[in-house]
């Protein structure tokens, strides 16, 4: 149940109660003034007070009068004694007040006068007259040329109006108090159903302000608006948690990549220094020596440098600098350049390329693309434990993507380390000799390029079989439809 549902149901509550006391309290009070009974005051309410002799006397008159002369009452001459001794007397003929009493309002009676009954089985009620109510006494006839009359007399209604003067205001006090009473403790129990929880939500708040991360909200039952915010605030806490391991997890990753780059940065800088010392020491006394010597450092030097761009190209793809230039790239015409390449770099390998005979496009930077086919190539060439090498290259089309899968028939890569690849410095000789594997940054470099590309990219392997990475491009729309 909602809050405001809450408060709506505590109010209606409160003008119940208040108006059952309100009742109760005016009986109780006026049982209290009168000694009389709540049954006996019921009956003094409801019955009629009795006529006067005065006015009981009048009305016969009239009554007579209506009966056997009626057209007589319109010219009745006693009218004004009648009023002197304070009776009050109304006749009427059809929708008009013939006669009424100097106190008593015409246009008022007018609007208040019960129906007509010639019957007369309901002579005695209640009208109002300008605010004031008067009992009255009622005779109902027709006049001679058929018109329906009536003659009344009235009492003034004043008995509770007395009470109600000199014990209203402790009456109407003792209500007020009670309605204030009956409020509090309600809007105590609707407060409570919302402050023990906001209470709770403030221990969480002072414990996450505190670093505690590892507690667990509360659940609230039903479903209002306070449940609502606790249920908030608990995933609020779950995801700044998990931001915090990311966040740890991003700091390791920096240290281990200091290390990384520390690492294979040193080992060349270490042979070339080595190298070029042997020259400078008289060690390589020959021209051979100095040429080798000098050849080795090259190569070092160019090693170092190759690591160097790949550094810089996988930092500006992890910062989103790297510009690319998409434009319209024909897989198949590119899959076909980069197979008979490959042909030329690795002689000795079996390389085969499997296209589907309708010409599959995509929006690509083509030489970026071209970079991260070859290297799934490179890789697997690097990583070649047969004698005779076999590199397949398959395009086909799925729905609305192009998938292009790089197979081999290497060694294979264990179950543990197969979504480890595509990490950042991740090599499978762990020992991280640049004679058996790379700098570990082309398969991360690989993954942010194809994602770039709003791609995808992944691999399955066989321990013994091979390994096929897969690339998924999203088709140019016309070619998706």
């Amino acid at each position: 149940m909602s809050i405001k549902m809450r408060f709506m149901l505590s109010y209606i509550a409160v003008i119940l109660l208040t108006g059952v006391f309100l009742i109760s309290a005016f009986v109780l009070g006026v049982c209290t003034l009168t000694g009389a009974s709540p049954g006996q005051l019921y009956k003094s309410a409801t019955l009629q007070r009795p006529l006067s002799t005065d006015e009981e006397n009048a009305f016969l008159e009239l009554k007579m009068l209506a009966k056997n002369t009626p057209d007589k009452l319109l010219q009745y001459q006693n009218f004004e004694k009648l009023e002197n001794s304070g009776i009050q007397v109304v006749v009427r003929k059809n929708d008009t007040i013939v006669y009424s009493s100097s106190e008593l309002s015409k246009k008022s009676l007018l609007v208040h006068m019960p129906e007509y009954e010639l019957n007369n089985l309901n002579m005695r009620g209640t009208i109002d007259n300008q605010g004031d109510l008067f009992r009255y006494i009622k005779f109902d006839f027709l006049y001679s040329e058929g018109s329906h009359g009536s003659v009344m007399v009235l009492q003034p209604e004043n008995s509770y109006t007395e009470i109600m003067q000199k014990w209203g205001i402790p009456i109407v006090g003792i209500i007020l108090l009670f309605g204030f009473l009956v409020i509090a403790l309600l809007s105590y129990f609707v407060a409570k159903s919302v402050i023990q929880p906001i209470l709770h939500l403030k221990e969480g708040a002072e414990k996450i302000e505190a670093g505690n991360l590892d507690f667990e909200m509360e659940k609230t039952t039903g479903k209002n608006e306070i449940a609502t915010l606790i249920s908030t605030f608990e995933k609020m806490r779950i995801r700044l948690k998990k931001s915090l391991e990311v966040q740890e997890q991003y700091e390791n990753n920096r240290k281990e990549l200091l290390s990384n780059i520390s690492h294979d940065l040193k080992t060349p800088i270490t042979s070339i220094v080595g190298y070029i010392e042997g020259i400078q020491d008289g060690v390589a006394n020959t021209p051979e020596k100095q040429e080798k010597y000098l050849e080795i450092a090259h190569t070092k030097a160019k090693d170092m440098n190759a690591l160097i761009d790949e550094l810089f190209l996988f930092s500006k793809l992890d910062l989103h600098k790297e510009p690319f230039y998409m434009r319209s790239v024909d897989l198949n015409a590119l899959l076909a350049q980069i197979a008979e390449e490959s042909e030329f770099s690795f002689p000795d390998a079996q390389i085969s390329l499997t296209v589907p005979d309708e010409k599959l496009m995509t929006n690509a930077d083509r030489e970026k693309l071209k970079r991260v086919f070859e290297n799934l190539i490179h890789n697997s060439m690097k990583y070649m434990d047969k004698t005779q090498a076999k590199i397949t290259i398959q395009l086909e089309k799925q729905q609305d993507m192009a998938i292009i899968t790089f197979g081999d028939n290497g060694k294979g890569i264990p179950d543990a380390n197969l979504n480890a690849i595509f990490d950042r410095f991740y090599r499978e000789e762990q020992s991280r000799n640049s004679n058996t594997g790379g700098s570990g940054l082309g398969l991360s470099i690989a993954k942010q390029i194809v994602e770039e590309h709003q791609g995808r990219i992944w691999a399955t392997s066989e321990l013994g079989v091979g390994t096929a990475v897969c690339v998924a491009l999203p088709l140019k729309e016309e070619e998706a439809g």
